[in-house]
């Protein structure tokens, strides 16, 4: 529904919540068919059903599976306590190297679910076009925690969660600034060409590229914490 994307901001949190039916004493790539074939099916779809684009469906519907693969994975060394932010640094990361990349070259990236909406993303010259994908994560986990977390509906958290999806679009009309749009974007990465607005120019896209740093120091973080239980 891009031209009414609403249901992005409520399509992935049943995904949070299928983590939390993982068992611990799992091997960490067990029981992830069911994240799997909803993005597969959600990247297929995307693609407007295309059957030439399988091989692009499938490999990122794989890699975007491994963010969550890889917090089970440092939930499992580092414990509960984690929290299910660090699937939004893997996912993030994931987009930054897909961009990074160039390839594949029909890549979807998780703003993209908006690209008919740019009126909502006038804040985005200060976070990058893929500031899109922070907040579509970001909302999508806090509905998490209201409602599917517990079964039960945390009110405080849903009235945030109401708060975090219309906020952004209110203030877009508001400030109504200039748009980082994915052309912009991929021009900027793949073509090297120098971006008009000097403010993204120093920035980039900064927030999946953090993410991708936050991602690495958290793996590590839990590679070795694994290895010292262990010994």
């Amino acid at each position: 529904m891009k031209s009414f994307p609403i249901f992005i901001f409520i399509g992935l949190a049943p995904l949070f919540a299928l983590t939390d039916q993982i068992k611990k004493e799992e091997v960490f790539w067990e029981s992830f068919e069911w994240i799997l074939i909803a993005l597969c099916l959600s990247f297929f779809a995307a693609h407007f059903f295309s059957l030439r684009l399988l091989p692009t469906v499938f490999i990122q519907g794989i890699a975007f599976t491994l963010s969550f693969i890889a917090y089970k994975f440092a939930r499992q060394s580092l414990g509960d306590r984690l929290g299910k932010l660090p699937v939004l640094f893997f996912w993030l990361g994931i987009e930054y190297i897909f961009l990074k990349l160039h390839w594949p070259t029909n890549s979807l990236f998780l703003g993209d679910a908006l690209s008919l909406q740019m009126d909502w993303q006038h804040w985005n010259i200060h976070t990058g076009y893929l500031g899109a994908s922070f907040w579509i994560l970001l909302v999508n986990l806090i509905l998490y925690y209201s409602y599917f977390k517990t079964g039960k509906m945390n009110w405080p958290l849903f009235i945030l969660f109401l708060i975090m999806l219309s906020v952004p679009i209110v203030y877009s009309y508001i400030a109504d600034k200039e748009v980082i749009t994915r052309e912009m974007m991929i021009s900027f990465y793949n073509n090297n060409e120098t971006p008009a607005l000097l403010t993204y120019e120093q920035r980039g896209e900064f927030i999946p590229r953090t993410s991708a740093w936050i991602s690495v120091l958290i793996l590590i973080f839990a590679l070795v914490k694994n290895k010292t239980k262990k010994k």
